[in-house]
């Protein structure tokens, strides 16, 4: 086929529209890229986002958040934190990250008080607090003490052999007081015989199952504080009051004395439960320190809480902890086959274990109005070292401190472990493995190396 001149110059100018055509959308693509940017994260459990947890808290920052990496000149070190600090800024766009030289710049790595290279400042507003470790965990806590502005100081009462914050022993609370301290609480212990009084400076104070009875002297003193508007939080196990009656009868509370069980077999062998009185919580409705919470909490040896009806009161009521309806209130000893027996006393489920009290109380001095809280809980194994690991116990825990101390933005705020760090295999496959690498293969390279050796002797 014979191409005309008029054909050739066509072609020509399709082909330069194409290429120009071509040009001006590869520019727009490149345009819209720097502008637009969308990212996905496609590992399992999403472990190259951040958790949704630290997300929230992100947004809930109203100040500019900063890292100073304190690092030598090293392209690849900085390369990492601005991709990890990048995690950060996609859910809030004011972080930044600055890199200093710790060698060319001593006096300023003085004053922001770094000891050796490879520290990392992290600045929330006008506060900072200096960190070792870059992983979400950390720099959630962090955040959680800056954005708190000042230490929460929660007093625990002591002198009556109560639960003590500090003890390693199961029957201790060190590892939940560990995870306050690192959230920004600071737990005191504090005897009020020795000072008749209760810290001003206090958050709230903590009454963690008294197992001897409080002096009246003692209770007056309780009562003088939550009549100026103190906030407390009781703990406490099945029994008699100790001594406190007169501070039930002011919070216009009922505590009753027997132990709450469930005999629910089935739910006990799904849950792994070994006991009917350690009773199971799965269903949350409180709008505050359970709003977040999705996992099963454990009660072990818990009682009921309630209101009294017959008390006029002006605090605000709210049932937070509910048992299932197959529990019921045990006045009985457990003893053998527990069953309810209504003539005996028994009170049937589903029961509050939790309840907490608001109102708003008219200082003296200057007659501002502060918010008051109280929350009484008919246990206080849920908080202890043998059983704060389980299901959502030391979830909750942290919840209700952080509720108590009015820090409600910060409610269930927690960091998350990327869900694909352990392997987790079934008991058959345990098996299998051991089986292959602890005897198949060491015996198959004994008899391989007895026939290469026979072999060489029969040479």
């Amino acid at each position: 086929m014979k191409m005309t001149r008029l054909a050739h110059i066509k072609i020509g100018l399709l082909n330069t529209l194409f290429y120009v055509l071509f040009v001006v959308i590869i520019g727009m693509l490149a345009y819209l890229a720097q502008k637009h940017q969308y990212t996905a994260d496609w590992t399992f459990g999403n472990r190259n986002t951040l958790t949704e947890s630290s997300q929230t808290l992100l947004k809930q920052l109203d100040t500019p958040l900063e890292f100073i990496a304190y690092i030598p000149n090293d392209p690849y070190l900085k390369g990492n934190l601005e991709k990890h600090i990048r995690k950060y800024r996609a859910f809030k766009a004011d972080t930044t990250i600055e890199f200093v030289n710790p060698e060319l710049s001593a006096k300023r790595a003085q004053e922001d008080g770094i000891e050796f290279s490879g520290q990392v400042v992290v600045k929330l507003g006008d506060k900072q607090e200096t960190v070792q470790s870059m992983d979400e965990s950390t720099i959630a806590n962090v955040l959680q003490r800056l954005s708190r502005g000042e230490d929460r100081l929660v007093t625990f009462i002591e002198g009556h052999e109560e639960r003590n914050p500090f003890g390693q022993e199961s029957s201790g609370m060190s590892s939940l007081t560990q995870v306050l301290q690192r959230k920004g609480f600071r737990v005191q212990p504090h005897n009020l015989i020795r000072t008749q009084s209760i810290p001003q400076n206090s958050s709230f104070i903590v009454i963690a199952s008294p197992q001897k009875a409080y002096l009246p002297g003692e209770v007056e003193v309780i009562r003088k504080y939550l009549e100026n508007g103190g906030s407390v939080l009781w703990l406490h196990e099945p029994g008699d009051l100790k001594g406190l009656s007169s501070l039930e009868q002011d919070l216009g509370l009922v505590i009753h004395e027997g132990t709450i069980v469930d005999a629910n077999e089935e739910l006990h062998n799904l849950l792994g439960i070994q006991h009917p009185a350690v009773i199971p919580v799965i269903d949350y409705n409180h709008s505050g320190i359970t709003k977040n919470l999705k996992v099963q909490t454990l009660f072990p040896f818990a009682t009921v809480i309630e209101r009294d009806e017959h008390t006029n009161s002006d605090w605000h009521y709210e049932d937070f902890l509910m048992t299932l309806p197959t529990s019921w209130l045990e006045t009985d000893a457990i003893e053998g086959n527990v069953a309810y027996e209504e003539d005996t006393g028994d009170k049937p489920g589903p029961l509050s274990i939790g309840m907490t009290l608001e109102r708003q109380h008219q200082t003296e001095n200057n007659g501002a109005s502060i918010q008051q809280r109280v929350a009484v809980i008919g246990d206080s194994d849920f908080m202890l070292n043998a059983f704060i690991g389980q299901g959502g116990n030391k979830d909750l825990s942290i919840a209700i401190f952080d509720w108590m101390a009015t820090d409600d933005k910060l409610i269930a705020i927690k960091a998350v472990s990327p869900p694909d760090t352990r392997l987790e295999l079934e008991d058959k496959t345990l098996y299998s493995l051991a089986i292959i690498f602890l005897a198949v293969m060491p015996l198959s390279l004994i008899i391989l190396g007895v026939v290469i050796w026979m072999r060489r002797r029969q040479r």
